[in-house]
């Protein structure tokens, strides 16, 4: 590689817009390899700005850090480790959908509701029954905390 093609950490950083330190971090949890050394400093290669580009990626999609190593160590969308993974990440993000899309009707609700007091309204009090479970929901109605309201 050429001097010219060679990139020092700051360089680096600044092409991707992360912070030295989090190079550091990426090289010691095994994500980031640089290509060389060379008078005491780190040197990476046009691949590296890529290679992060990657891993940014990958985090967006919601990946950790741990399994966007472990995509990258499957390496091939032929390892059946990548196709658990890829198929695990989608069914914890269509759950995070769902968890999603509720927290905003709720919200939306919220600021549309009738009540003056957001406890008053039967939407949310169900709404915190749901969240409780139906187990701890009904103890805890026996016990007073939580009574629900008749609709009006």
């Amino acid at each position: 590689m050429s001097r010219q093609a060679a990139l020092g950490i700051g360089e680096l950083g600044r092409r991707t817009g992360l912070a030295t330190s989090a190079l550091r971090y990426y090289e010691r949890v095994g994500l980031l390899v640089p290509d060389g050394r060379a008078h005491g400093r780190r040197f990476y290669g046009p691949a590296s700005a890529e290679r992060i580009a990657l891993i940014r990626l990958c985090q967006d999609a919601g990946f950790t850090l741990a399994e966007v190593r472990a995509l990258v160590a499957a390496g091939s969308r032929r390892h059946p480790s990548w196709t658990r993974l890829m198929e695990a990440k989608l069914v914890e993000l269509e759950e995070s959908i769902v968890r999603t899309k509720r927290a905003k009707a709720l919200i939306e609700h919220a600021l549309a509701c009738r009540h003056r007091e957001l406890s008053m309204c039967p939407n949310f009090r169900a709404a915190l029954h749901a969240r409780l479970g139906p187990r701890r929901a009904r103890t805890t109605e026996k016990a007073g905390a939580i009574r629900p309201l008749a609709p009006r």
